[in-house]
């Protein structure tokens, strides 16, 4: 068989200076759902009991479920139902969001969720059920209030004040407000995870048009099953699609007897067309062609624009005029002198390097009657353990269902098998009544503690080597980062690890391997600001193929990828490994992460790559990093793996990944000034700073970008007539408001 070279994902726990930053306490988990609990080792389980009717039961006893986790019975340690006036949980406050997939929405559905909204609100808002309104693609925001003014006045459309923190006193003291996602199942994703934070079982209400599933959105849409589920969120999905057939949208804004008008903000955006969610784009590779969708959701391509061309007449590329030139040539996803495509190494035979191998089980079956844009829509609620309504006019009356539902639940615990870290596991609930049916979460994986050798004689070796002189082990690392918010930054930690020795032991049949990892972000004075702790494992079969292929492992360089969340500012980062005995290897490189605020023009550091997968292609090796919390570098349809090194041989892709950060994308569209972006790539001598290619001005298309400021670009580097050599490539970005920005990055060429 033939070997593939591993990709090894290192999980990252930040340190105490990271945790300080604001945003990371809105992740706390806080007596959530199906979890597992540290020390206790329980699963808790909702579970939603109705009969025929759709009426629910509420009479029964921990005797009648039986709870499945993998297809085995658990015994049932803990029962309760929260409509009962005695559970310990009566009184607690109920929270619900409603959240408006405006993109996915036409103007006239738009206009009568909120008339809807605004209805459900008068007669549901109170002091023990607080309600937060999200707007998805630009719009204005409301955290967790039972000020029912406010919220009908936010819902509607008139109050345009973006709210932070509590409204009231007895409001969650976090702010769940606030982008914070690539696209819709991203949002989704991480807005479960800000509400981990909020006691009990949380209702988000989901109200959408939908839109097609791709393999990238289905990993996507497993990645938030299992974060809602973790939670405790229930996702309760609307197709506003089934409200009204066959309405003129100008007769939802002037009809009579409407009672909104539709406001100002949104206005400008339903003369868009865009969608939510991240378009497929072709699958050849990064190309300043137009193409799908970027991990903003845009559809982004570079066109040419000319000397002194620049959007809207703003003058010359940073840096002077240089003519036109074609947009670079496609690279492909081949990777010449490795065997040509190369498919992701998660999926192949290496069972220690693919532990999320079970998620996909995460995703319900899905009703063969289901419209196409529906798929999503049963995805996430049957997942989470909530329901989809559609084919239904009457969008108040199902807003009122998903009400009445907020505490018609049964809470069950159990206490889980021991299983391997990284494993998902399927759970069913099973009620002994007749024609009683049970909507329950699909099931959750159990994700691998974040410092994993803390406090372990392992870590205290690895730091002991830390502290001491070079490894004999040799790698190379690069560090680029991408900003999440103000002054924070996603570092991406790619590494490429010299062959060595691996030592493999045989166990229960199968050749086994370990290669223990710590990570130290140091700032200048010492302190540590964030540091990660991993062992990663590494099996292959005992026999005569298995051993071929340990024995190709301990050939080929291993390529390690992490990341993890920074304050701006001056770091070293120092990386020890060692996979037994007394050889061991480290390596240290400086980590400067630049100011940065959401009202800034700017680009993100360059990560350069040899790799590039379709994402259609990526199947559960995607699944693994969205799971492990990662976030892939995604644009057009592909995956850019970051490189560890910056040298290229003559036979290696050379392309780059980076983001561009344009604030003017969140004010609402000037149909006569539309914001236009343009880049500039140049490869200049390192030593001599004499220019060595230029592409010229070229303007980027962001047809599909809508209001996410985030611009995914991956681009070839134009690098096809320079020789050998050390180089730095330069991009530039310029937009309409007269704004300019430039980034570099240092490469070599063998």
């Amino acid at each position: 068989m033939k070997y593939r070279r591993p990709i090894i994902l290192i999980s990252m726990a930040v340190g105490a200076a990271a945790l300080s930053l604001a945003q990371k306490q809105n992740d706390a988990p806080v007596d959530s759902g199906v979890i597992i609990r540290t020390g206790t080792k329980q699963v808790l389980v909702d579970a939603v009991v109705t009969d025929k009717k759709g009426e629910y039961v509420r009479n029964l006893e921990a005797k009648d479920f039986k709870v499945f986790e993998d297809g085995k019975e658990q015994p049932i340690k803990s029962f309760s139902f929260e409509a009962d006036p005695q559970s310990p949980n009566r009184s607690q406050t109920h929270y619900l969001v409603l959240f408006f997939d405006n993109p996915s929405m036409d103007a006239s559905d738009q206009i009568r969720a909120r008339q809807a909204a605004v209805k459900f609100i008068d007669a549901n808002a109170g002091p023990d059920r607080m309600i937060a309104i999200l707007n998805y693609g630009g719009g204005p925001q409301l955290n967790f209030t039972a000020n029912v003014e406010r919220l009908k006045s936010v819902a509607g459309g008139t109050a345009l004040a973006v709210t932070s923190g509590a409204e009231t006193s007895s409001g969650p003291g976090l702010n769940i407000t606030g982008g914070c996602g690539n696209d819709v199942i991203m949002e989704i994703r991480c807005l479960a995870k800000r509400l981990a934070a909020v006691p009990g079982r949380k209702s988000f209400v989901w109200i959408t048009a939908g839109f097609k599933m791709t393999p990238e959105l289905t990993s996507e849409a497993t990645a938030a099953i299992d974060a809602c589920n973790k939670a405790n969120v229930a996702v309760y999905a609307i197709d506003v699609r089934g409200l009204v057939a066959g309405t003129p949208i100008a007769a939802n804004f002037g009809g009579a007897g409407l009672r909104l008008q539709p406001p100002s903000w949104l206005a400008p955006m339903l003369a868009l067309s865009f969608e939510p969610q991240r378009g497929g784009g072709p699958a050849s590779g990064p190309t300043s062609a137009p193409a799908g969708g970027g991990r903003g959701g845009a559809s982004v391509g570079a066109s040419p624009v000319g000397a002194g061309g620049g959007p809207r007449g703003t003058g010359s590329a940073p840096g002077g005029a240089r003519g036109t030139a074609s947009p670079p040539s496609n690279p492909g996803p081949a990777n010449p002198g490795r065997g040509g495509s190369i498919a992701n190494p998660m999926n192949s035979p290496l069972p220690g390097l693919n532990p999320y191998n079970q998620a996909r089980s995460l995703i319900p079956k899905i009703p063969e009657s289901t419209a196409v844009n529906q798929n999503v829509m049963y995805m996430l609620a049957d997942g989470t353990g909530g329901f989809v309504i559609h084919d239904n006019n009457d969008l108040l009356a199902g807003l009122q269902k998903i009400g009445r539902e907020q505490n018609e639940y049964y809470l069950l615990g159990y206490t889980p098998p021991t299983s391997a870290e990284g494993s998902c596991h399927v759970l069913r609930v099973k009620v002994d009544r007749g024609a009683a049916n049970v909507r329950f979460r699909t099931g959750y994986c159990n994700a691998k503690p974040a410092d994993l050798l803390s406090g372990t004689p392992v870590e205290k070796q690895l730091e002991t080597r830390a502290a001491a002189g070079a490894g004999g082990v040799p790698a190379q690392m690069q560090l680029p980062f991408f900003y999440t918010s103000a002054n924070v930054a996603r570092v991406n930690v790619a590494m490429e690890i010299a062959p060595e020795p691996v030592k493999f032991e045989k166990q229960k049949g199968k050749l086994h391997a370990e290669i223990n990892v710590l990570g130290l972000a140091n700032t200048p004075e010492g302190q540590t600001a964030a540091r990660f702790s991993d062992t990663v494992k590494v099996e292959f079969p005992d026999t005569g193929d298995g051993k071929k292929e340990a024995e190709a492992f301990q050939k080929k360089p291993l390529h390690y990828e992490n990341q993890f969340e920074l304050a701006s500012g001056k770091y070293n980062l120092t990386v020890v490994f060692s996979s037994g005995g007394s050889s061991f290897g480290k390596v240290e490189m400086p980590l400067q992460v630049d100011p940065y605020q959401p009202g800034q023009f700017a680009i993100s550091a360059l990560a350069l790559s040899r790799e590039v997968h379709k994402t259609s292609d990526l199947g559960f090796a995607l699944d693994a990093s969205l799971l492990e919390d990662k976030i892939p570098l995604i644009t057009q349809g592909l995956q850019i793996v970051p490189s560890g090194t910056n040298q290229f041989k003559a036979d290696d892709i050379k392309v780059f990944y980076a983001e561009i950060y344009e604030p003017l994308l969140t004010a609402p569209p000037d149909p006569n000034a539309p914001t236009a972006v343009a880049i500039e790539m140049r490869v200049l001598d390192r030593q001599t700073g004499q220019e060595k290619a230029d592409t010229g001005l070229m303007r980027l298309d962001l047809g599909k970008q809508g209001s996410n400021p985030i611009i995914a670009l991956g681009e070839r580097i134009p690098v096809d007539k320079l020789g050998p050599g050390s180089y730095t490539l330069e991009l530039s970005a310029l937009d309409t408001g007269n704004n300019q920005f430039t980034r570099t990055a240092d490469f070599e060429l063998r």
